[in-house]
């Protein structure tokens, strides 16, 4: 049977466990290269084992690993041989002649289109229902340049539900956070390139204290992808001399649409209540009435 056209779909949408999620994460990444390599290369990179990459494989119809990666070369050439890829690049025109502002907005947009090509729904869901888990506390903290990411997660997440913290930004103070963590306690970390050790130090006290760790990352995956229940990645391509967040920032706001979507009753008291308390300070000093 001939995969190629519809591999990397059937690779992305057919995960149902955790394991299988982190398996078709790792193989949207990149992908065709992504499946290329040995049935305990691929284990490693999804920190998985190699039987749960053949039984997957199994699942989806390959009875041996050799298929698998003979449908893998098909993709690769068919890609590499693509007239439609071809026509994408148009003969004689050098990016570098655009002017600075448009190939960055450009580069940006395929970075999304590459992304939407990428998705992992089941991993995506898998974050936004513990997020969404009234039972649960839910706690972000960010790298030096990452920290912005979850200031915003938890300030947008703290409005439409309750048990939200920022952890201070200073790791040093950040690890006092790991005496009280337990498994009602989810920590969403944000680690780019060049990854920190102190963020990967953290995880692993909080992995050991039994809280559940979800981790958003670039494609080469931060080290703390082993230790997380779940994990978003994204390209980080950038004319500065910095990664970009764009697309971390919009996985940000997708889950808290999706947080929103699984009880919008809860964040709609939430958001009034909020507003009320609003328009309660919004009175000037010295107009308060006495009766």
């Amino acid at each position: 049977m001939d995969y190629s056209e519809n591999l990397a779909a059937l690779l992305r949408n057919s995960a149902v466990s955790a394991a299988e999620r982190k398996l078709a994460s790792a193989f949207a990444d990149n992908f065709p290269t992504s499946a290329l390599g040995t049935v305990e290369a691929l284990a490693t990179r999804a920190g998985v084992s190699g039987p749960t990459v053949l039984r997957y494989l199994t699942k989806l119809g390959f009875a041996r690993f050799a298929d698998f990666q003979t449908a893998v070369r098909q993709e690769v050439d068919r890609q590499l041989g693509s007239p439609l890829l071809q026509l994408e690049q148009p003969v004689g025109q050098d990016p570098q002649d655009e002017h600075l502002y448009r190939r960055v907005l450009l580069m940006q947009a395929e970075s999304f289109r590459r992304m939407a090509d990428r998705v992992v729904p089941a991993e995506f869901d898998a974050i936004a229902d513990l997020l969404a888990d009234p039972k649960l506390s839910i706690k972000a903290l960010g790298g030096r340049y990452s920290r912005n990411l979850a200031q915003r997660l938890a300030l947008q997440l703290g409005q439409v539900r309750a048990n939200v913290a920022l952890l201070d930004q200073s790791l040093g103070f950040a690890y006092d956070q790991l005496i009280d963590l337990g498994p009602r306690d989810v920590i969403i970390l944000f680690d780019y390139r060049r990854y920190q050790p102190e963020m990967l130090h953290f995880a692993k006290g909080a992995r050991a204290a039994g809280a559940r760790i979800v981790l958003l990352t670039d494609f080469w995956r931060s080290p703390i992808a082993a230790l997380s229940e779940a994990v978003l990645t994204a390209p980080d391509d950038s004319a500065s001399p910095f990664g970009s967040r764009v697309v971390p920032t919009a996985q940000v706001e997708a889950l808290i649409a999706a947080v929103v979507e699984r009880d919008r009753d809860t964040a709609r008291q939430r958001l009034a209540r909020l507003e009320a308390l609003r328009k309660g300070n919004d009175q000037p000093k010295g107009d308060t009435q006495h009766d």
